[in-house]
């Protein structure tokens, strides 16, 4: 059996990119011959850094990785096919069905940012394989076509996505059941790392980890530094996130802020940490932030909770489904009231956190991955 599977760049090192290599190692692991379709071939010591040496292991379990731009239309010869960028990634053909073909759509992202007629996401749309002549570029017409692309994918695959939250936004936009399995999240990884290989000498600092994109509204994170300086409360920000070269001016307006608020003390961001600089400094952390409503699922934020950290997140997304709703916050001075009420919690409470995220572990996923494609498989042969 052959099967491929599909993603923007594994080179993003975010929890998207974590679900496709998990899924690519179970895909093997249940006798599939692999092949992966990327827009960019995998940088591996880069992945390697951010995931562990494991990485090379599970990519070699990959007979052929082919470029979007490169990549000529054979999914017919494929037993499955699973996109696990379906939140972003317009990606089809006739040959599709629900029994051969599997979208993980995060969050139905591309269709809102296709009718917003996002110049971003316009950029991206230009490296994707139907947008190849672009001597006689159309750029309203390529919206159209990614649009009825991105629809007929949806439609036409058996879509799997990451909460209730983001399974009611499917239906709402297109009318469709998906089937709710949450990403893979190494807790395991972290809890024994960090919560179970750390001292009781954490520091008031809020970790906040997220990819610099615009999107991710990183700036709110600075913001609530601002709001925390202002009433004196002694706690540092420390944001940790994957830079992508497309976004170094977000960073630089990012910085920018720090410096306009005096806020350099009290904020400092770092890019492209490796994992094991990540681990050391969540065992100093006492708190974890996001920033971003509407988070489909916030896989860093049950990344964070395994550790120990005590998160304090928006009540509107994925994540208010796992993280207790005292944690919730509307405003930011209710996230500031949290924060000050969870300085000193007891260490019980951490290990309560940790212990309530375990059932996100990457063995479940693989587990219920599996059972979904051996369903599609048996499907398949009536």
């Amino acid at each position: 059996m052959i099967a491929n599977v599909i993603h923007t760049s594994l080179n993003y090192r975010g929890g998207a990119e974590g679900l496709a290599i998990t899924t690519i190692e179970a895909l093997a692991n249940l006798g599939f011959d692999v092949e992966l379709t990327v827009l960019e071939k995998p940088n591996i010591e880069e992945l390697e850094d951010a995931y562990g040496n494991t990485i090379v292991s599970i990519l070699k379990n990959t007979s052929a990785v082919h470029t979007l731009q490169t990549f000529e239309e054979s999914t017919q010869k494929y037993d499955i096919v699973i996109n696990t960028a379906g939140d972003v990634l317009p990606y089809f053909s006739p040959s599709f069905s629900k029994i051969n073909a599997i979208t993980y759509c995060h969050f139905p992202l591309a269709i809102y940012r296709i009718m917003g007629e996002d110049p971003i996401y316009i950029e991206f749309l230009k490296r994707i394989r139907f947008s190849n002549n672009l001597e006689n570029y159309n750029e309203k017409a390529n919206l159209e076509l990614a649009s009825t692309t991105y629809t007929k994918m949806i439609r036409n695959s058996t879509v799997i996505t990451n909460s209730e939250y983001s399974r009611n936004a499917l239906h709402k936009t297109f009318h469709i059941e998906s089937i709710v399995l949450s990403p893979p999240v190494n807790v395991d990884l972290f809890r024994n790392n960090v919560l179970l290989n750390s001292s009781n000498n954490r520091k008031n600092i809020i970790l906040v980890i997220s990819r610099l994109h615009p999107s991710k509204k990183v700036e709110n994170a600075i913001l609530l530094a601002k709001l925390l300086k202002q009433n004196k409360i002694d706690v540092t920000i420390k944001i940790v996130g994957n830079l992508y070269p497309s976004e170094l001016c977000y960073h630089a307006f990012l910085e920018q802020m720090i410096q306009e608020y005096n806020l350099a003390d009290n904020v400092t961001i770092q890019t492209n940490i490796s994992f094991t600089n990540l681990v050391a400094l969540m065992r100093e952390c006492k708190l974890y932030f996001n920033q971003c409503p509407g988070e489909p699922f916030g896989i860093s934020t049950v990344e964070a909770m395994s550790a120990g950290l005590i998160p304090v997140v928006p009540d509107v997304g994925g994540q208010t489904e796992f993280v207790p709703s005292k944690y919730h916050f509307h405003t930011f001075g209710e996230a500031m009231q949290i924060i000050c009420s969870a300085l000193d919690v007891d260490n019980s409470e951490r290990v309560c956190l940790s212990d309530s995220v375990k059932k996100y572990s990457i063995k479940r996923y693989v587990e219920h991955l599996r059972r979904i494609v051996e369903m599609l498989l048996f499907e398949n042969e009536l």
